[in-house]
């Protein structure tokens, strides 16, 4: 399935993750999100570094497990390797790591960490329609 977002999420954070794709397909932003867009029998690592590659933007749930997630950290790598924009979504008051802040410290952040969450992701939705 084509698609123009990248999730990158902690499978800890999965509400958070699902009502970003939920938003953005609900405004026509087709979005690819695992593991519902892993097609069964293909390996998950090369499904994730094959959905990095044909995404127009990464939208990163940044929280303190994202924060701890190797696969976080490997699908930042290739959307940063390929010039792909990423966009921070900050749910949890916390400071990236320091392999994190490597790739995500001249971007500008989306802070999500307010109620009510709804106003947050309709801001996420018109940055990544500006993308």
């Amino acid at each position: 399935m084509a698609h123009d977002v990248f999730i990158s999420y902690s499978s800890q954070d999965k509400t958070v993750a699902d009502a970003v794709c939920a938003t953005l397909e609900s405004r026509k932003i087709r979005c690819w999100i695992a593991p519902r867009d892993v097609q069964p029998g293909q390996p998950f690592a090369a499904s994730l570094i094959n959905a990095v590659k044909s995404a127009h933007v990464m939208v990163l749930v940044l929280s303190e497990d994202s924060n701890q997630s190797q696969y976080v950290l490997r699908e930042l790598n290739e959307a940063v390797d390929k010039g792909i924009p990423i966009i921070p979504f900050r749910i949890e008051d916390v400071e990236p790591s320091e392999e994190l802040r490597f790739y995500i410290k001249s971007l500008h952040w989306l802070d999500a960490m307010n109620p009510p969450l709804e106003r947050d992701l309709k801001k996420l939705a018109e940055s990544v329609e500006a993308l």
